[in-house]
């Protein structure tokens, strides 16, 4: 790096590397590379010589002129290249430890594990003296009965004689959801309790259930502080001198002798090597927006997608799922009925509107449940309860079924008593919405 000093600042303002009334400032590098200097013209003929005039006399000599202003400092060159990355600094101390964060939540709780063998019965105790019966409380009402199970297949029937062995129990059918408990009734005088019997030895203790998954991490703690920083790498090369400001202004010259004859001039110097070229200068400021074009014309609607069921004078059993039968179809394959219960649907949403009627030979309720997404929906079901014989009971839902991915639609029945002459009807329209 080279500098130049200049003091007694002249100008309007100094440049910014001066302090006070001296500036120490850096020149910037050279400029391009210099063109290869072109070759020497031949030298001209030599002129003849002129007649020697009378040398005039000495004249007094003249007051030296003032000094010319000194010349504007020159632009400053292309900055040199960086000189290389000093070695990097050893690696400061490790700062302490930070604190360690709050404690995550704990994880949810692992599956309970499979329950341990059932000890040995111990041995009954003598039963207690039956206490005098307490007075019968008002009967609750009778909750809804849930869906009945799917009946398991029936053991083979042993030889008649000795009793067979049992044949194996069927799979258990889902249990139905629970009805409404009625009111409790008036509990009434605890009878005098039995002579405790003898406790059976414990039972052999479960395998412990599964881990539950682990808690979030907890907050990272503050940082350590920062190491002693590393030895300053060495300076780099120092970039070229940058070029020389124009000379300041020549005094007055004195009056010229008679130009001699202009020799020929020389043929012309090869242009030299290009400078680098500069940095790129920013990028302008973003034009403002045009004006928005004109719509273009609407495109084609589609068709809309929709799909009847009907049934009538049908037997609506408990536990059981409606039965349908097509009424208008749907050809594009969004709504497509699977079975006589069930009904395909594609993803997307729909409009669903269904209505239901049946008759009961005696005070009951009518309870209907939609089924889609994978769960039951007692939110969009119907329910009617009669209270004279011979009623019908009837009813209707409408309801927007959004289906993320394909799903399965069909409708239980769990009413409190089979019902006759039922009648329903099912409109299904698949609304043009995506997301």
């Amino acid at each position: 790096m080279s500098f130049f000093y200049h003091c007694y600042w002249r100008g309007p303002l100094p440049p910014p590397c001066c302090l006070q009334i001296c500036c120490i400032c850096p020149t910037g590098g050279t400029g391009g590379e210099t063109g290869s200097t072109g070759e020497t013209g031949a030298t001209g003929e030599t002129g003849a010589t002129g007649e020697t005039g009378t040398t005039g006399e000495t004249g007094a000599t003249g007051e030296t002129g003032a000094t010319g202003e000194t010349g504007a400092t020159g632009e400053t060159g292309t900055t040199g290249e960086t000189g290389a990355t000093g070695a990097t600094g050893a690696t400061g101390e490790t700062g302490a430890t930070g604190d360690p964060g709050p404690t995550g939540i704990s994880g949810d709780t692992g599956e309970t594990g499979p329950t341990g063998a059932t000890g040995t019965t111990g041995a009954t105790g003598t039963t207690g003296a039956t206490g005098a019966t307490g007075p019968a409380g008002a009967t609750g009402a009778t909750g809804v009965t849930g869906a009945t199970g799917i009946t398991g297949a029936t053991g083979a029937t042993g030889a008649t004689g000795a009793t067979g062995v049992t044949g194996i129990t069927g799979a258990t059918g889902e249990t139905g959801a629970t009805g409404a408990t009625g009111p409790i009734g008036i509990t009434g005088a605890a009878g005098p309790t039995g002579n405790t019997g003898a406790t059976g030895p414990a039972g052999e203790t479960g395998a412990a259930g599964a881990t539950g998954a682990t808690g979030a991490t907890g907050a990272i703690g503050p940082v350590g502080a920062t190491g002693p920083t590393g030895a300053t790498g060495a300076i780099g090369p120092a970039g070229a001198t940058g070029a020389t400001g124009p000379t300041g202004a020549t005094g007055a010259i004195g009056p010229a002798g008679a130009t001699g004859a202009t020799g020929n001039t020389g043929a012309t110097g090869t242009t030299g090597a290009t400078g680098v070229t500069g940095v790129t200068g920013a990028t302008g400021a973003t034009g403002v927006t045009g004006a928005t074009g004109a719509t273009g014309p609407t495109g084609p609607i589609p068709d809309d997608i929709f799909a009847s069921y009907i049934n009538t004078q049908f037997p609506l059993v408990r536990g059981t799922q409606l039965s349908f039968f097509p009424d208008v179809q749907d050809p594009t394959g969004n709504i497509v009925q699977t079975s006589l219960e069930q009904i395909s649907l594609a993803p997307g949403y729909y409009l669903i509107s269904y209505k239901i009627s049946a008759l009961f030979s005696s005070p009951n309720y009518l309870q209907i449940t939609p089924f889609y997404n994978g769960t039951s929906h007692l939110e969009t079901g119907i329910y009617f309860a009669t209270a004279a014989n011979g009623s019908t009971a009837c009813g209707s839902a409408h309801l927007i079924l959004n289906a993320p991915v394909a799903t399965t639609l069909f409708f239980n029945y769990s009413g409190s008593a089979n019902a006759t002459d039922g009648e329903f009807n099912l409109t299904i329209l698949k609304l043009r919405r995506f997301a």
